[in-house]
């Protein structure tokens, strides 16, 4: 779709309106010209239709912010708002050939690097005489998760299309297909196409992987005359829905993309896995932070301030809500002394005063050093068994220095000194963060230190 242009009308008010879409800047624009018009409140999805379609070519848009009335008028002695200008807004994803009332059960994703990480060659069987290819589904992965309340089953599939006409083509293709209790929650069906993207683009070490569309696969609601009676039936419908990439870097070549990893590398624990990145904690978070990944390639081989910043933030998110508590007893018994007496004073005050305390008895958490805490999960302690045996060869025995320069750049990036210029050590310290973040979440996953170890040889970089 890049530098194409839609153009078609939408309905607002029970008046036609022209609009154009432009794929390459994603901008949605309505015409709405200098005739008035009240546009009903939080009107931020749109349904267009191309022009010359009198059935069908519908388009449904989601607007990043709703069209507004941003004038005022005045009808039988009252002020109103209304619209009397053109509009342009972006556009955080459309969807094609939509069908009014659709409800969806299955969505289909496919995209570069899933060709490479459940590979579909093996439906094919080549020789001097011939080519056959499997008409036969290939499942190498499928299990249950649980996303907002909702139990999904996901399936990695190896399959073969196939299309007939005056030639035939077929080609075998690699897929995941989510599949779901019936619902039109277009928010819902975003939230697990994102979570699908930040596990490939944590397996990947790079957000902008080939995972820009996806196939919703569900039934619409119409109505049919059957022996004289209007009945309704539900039809079965395939709509393709198009996702922003405002904020992604382009596609990578295929060199960069043949990198991505089998699935035989990660079989024994995917599930467990992937519903860390998709069940939430008590926070209402995924477990797995996707701030930490590389927008691409470049970025990956050179890290940039927000990625430093990202990177630690994730290694200390983890710290607390992965392993077990760093803090000595003696500092745990005099935080929790320092609570007691605070319940006490905060049952026997009021107002502001109350508000205060309630309020420092929530910061309140033993404290110790980012250059610590990653000497402590490198070498290990209490039930923690040590990262060392695991990037001993890529970082050396003793990483007091990483940790120091870590320590230091990001007091730098935090508070903004602008004093601190970052050293061989500094890029260091935070690829060795990175690589722990990994470690603490294929450990937490059920990996053993063995499987980790093959895993970030083949994912990450030195």
């Amino acid at each position: 779709m890049t530098g194409k242009s839609i153009t078609g009308s939408i309905r607002i008010s029970n008046c036609e309106y022209p609009y154009s879409y432009q794929s390459g800047t994603e901008k949605f624009t309505v015409y709405i010209g200098t005739k008035a018009v009240i546009i009903p409140e939080n009107t931020d999805i749109i349904i267009g239709q191309k022009f010359g379609m009198l059935t069908g070519g519908k388009i449904l848009y989601k607007l990043s912010v709703p069209l507004s009335n941003d004038c005022t008028t005045f009808e039988d002695g009252k002020t109103i708002y209304v619209s009397m200008a053109n509009q342009t807004r972006t556009v955080e994803y459309f969807i094609e050939d939509y069908q009014e009332n659709s409800h969806y059960t299955e969505m289909r994703l496919q995209f570069p690097e899933l060709d490479y990480f459940i590979p579909s060659l093996g439906r094919a069987k080549v020789s001097d005489d011939e080519i056959v290819i499997s008409r036969a589904k290939e499942t190498l992965c499928s299990f249950d998760f649980v996303y907002h309340d909702t139990e999904v089953t996901i399936s990695f599939n190896a399959k073969m299309n196939g299309y007939s006409n005056v030639k035939t083509t077929v080609e075998t293709i690699s897929e995941v297909v989510l599949i779901f209790p019936a619902t039109d929650d277009l928010e819902f069906l975003c939230g697990l196409y994102d979570t699908v993207r930040c596990f490939f683009s944590f397996l990947c070490n790079r957000e902008n992987i080939g995972l820009r569309t996806a196939v919703l696969v569900g039934t619409h609601a119409i109505r049919k005359i059957e022996n004289g009676v209007v009945v309704d039936i539900d039809k079965f419908t395939s709509q393709k829905i198009y996702f922003s990439q405002k904020y992604l870097e382009p596609e990578e070549d295929k060199k960069q993309i043949a990198n991505t990893p089998n699935i035989r590398l990660f079989s024994e624990k995917i599930p467990e896995l992937f519903r860390l990145f998709s069940q939430e904690t008590a926070d209402a978070v995924a477990t797995v932070n996707r701030n930490s990944i590389h927008h691409s390639t470049k970025y990956r081989n050179l890290i940039d301030l927000e990625q430093s910043l990202h990177i630690i933030a994730t290694f200390e998110y983890y710290v607390r809500s992965l392993l077990p508590e760093m803090s000595s007893a003696s500092t745990i018994a005099f935080i929790s002394d320092l609570s007691t007496l605070l319940d006490r004073y905060i049952k026997e005050s009021g107002g502001k005063k109350r508000k205060k305390a309630e309020k420092f008895q929530k910061s309140l958490c033993p404290q110790i050093p980012l250059e610590e805490k990653v000497k402590k999960v490198y070498n290990g302690y209490s039930s923690w068994q040590p990262l060392k045996p695991l990037l001993s060869e890529w970082f050396g025995d003793d990483i007091s220095a990483f940790a120091n320069a870590a320590n230091s750049w990001r007091n730098e990036l935090a508070h903004e000194k602008r004093e601190y210029q970052p050293t061989v050590d500094v890029i260091t310290a935070v690829r060795l963060i990175e690589h722990i973040n990994y470690c603490i979440v294929f450990r937490h996953a059920g990996y053993s230190d063995e499987q980790i170890k093959s895993i970030i040889e083949e994912i990450l970089v030195r």
